[in-house]
């Protein structure tokens, strides 16, 4: 069962190029409202003795995870409207990638296996970049995405004493809040059409708040080496939900650069799991 509730999330996860191109509003004011609507629904489920033992020599680093996490809701969904799903899915998930290179910055030993591994992920960004306008920001951005990702990940290590629904909430009411800070500092307006509010509000909750809760509980009984592996099904079925909601076609260079950069993280993953 709980290899499911992984395999589940993974594919609501894989439902955000579908809402992205859908809704088809900037990706600032996407990235505000999903971000807002998860914080709502996750909110219920916080108890107030999580909030109670933060640590306060931890709030720099709660500071910097939120600022990773919201640059990489920003730069994923706007790149979602700059090239195809598959593209920003398959860059986003070069993050394994960075996160092993910032193994030292956790104190943690550089494993010598991963080089074969981060090889195969740079072969995949390379296709995949030379496969796409490089002069198009959507590849940058979703580039970026993978970094802030990688960054996410980095800071919830270092935070591993602290309750992780607490940090997944401020993670998200954190993303709202920067995310509208700067809106209102571009003066940008919020405000949305009833129909998009909706659709927003099923992405908030189904795509994002959802599947945390889901691989959360998955995580009780399943490693996080194998939860890693089973969350590669993201990146596959993000391009065919895509393709089946709204009829976007990847190039085979797409699919080609996906597959290198895939194998590499899988790669990485099976090796830790194996040990």
């Amino acid at each position: 069962m709980a290899r499911l509730m992984i395999l589940l999330a993974a594919l609501l996860w894989s439902t955000s190029g579908a809402f992205s191109k859908s809704i088809a509003l900037e990706g600032p004011t996407m990235a505000f409202w999903r971000a807002l609507f998860a914080t709502l629904v996750l909110l219920p489920f916080l108890r107030r003795e999580r909030v109670k033992r933060t640590t306060p020599r931890h709030w720099s680093a709660i500071g910097a995870m939120v600022f990773c996490f919201a640059t990489m809701n920003i730069a994923f969904i706007t790149a979602m409207t700059m090239t195809t799903a598959a593209n920003v899915i398959f860059l986003q998930y070069t993050a394994p990638l960075f996160i092993a290179l910032a193994a030292p910055f956790l104190g943690e030993k550089f494993d010598r296996e991963n080089w074969l591994p981060l090889g195969l992920g740079l072969v995949g960004v390379g296709v995949l970049m030379w496969g796409s306008d490089p002069r198009s920001p959507g590849v940058w951005l979703a580039l970026l995405a993978g970094v802030s990702y990688a960054g996410v990940a980095v800071f919830l290590r270092k935070l591993r004493e602290e309750n992780s629904v607490w940090l997944t909430v401020l993670n998200h009411g954190g993303a709202a809040l920067v995310v509208g800070v700067f809106l209102g500092g571009m003066g940008k307006s919020l405000a949305v059409p009833f129909d998009k509010g909706l659709m927003l509000l099923a992405f908030g909750a189904l795509q994002m708040a959802l599947p945390y809760m889901l691989f959360a509980r998955g995580l009780q009984t399943v490693s996080a080496q194998e939860a890693g592996v089973l969350t590669l099904f993201e990146p596959l079925f993000n391009p065919f939900v895509t393709f089946l909601i709204v009829g976007e076609v990847p190039s085979h260079r797409t699919f080609w650069g996906g597959a290198f950069l895939l194998s590499g993280v899988a790669l990485r993953l099976l090796r830790s799991w194996r040990r």
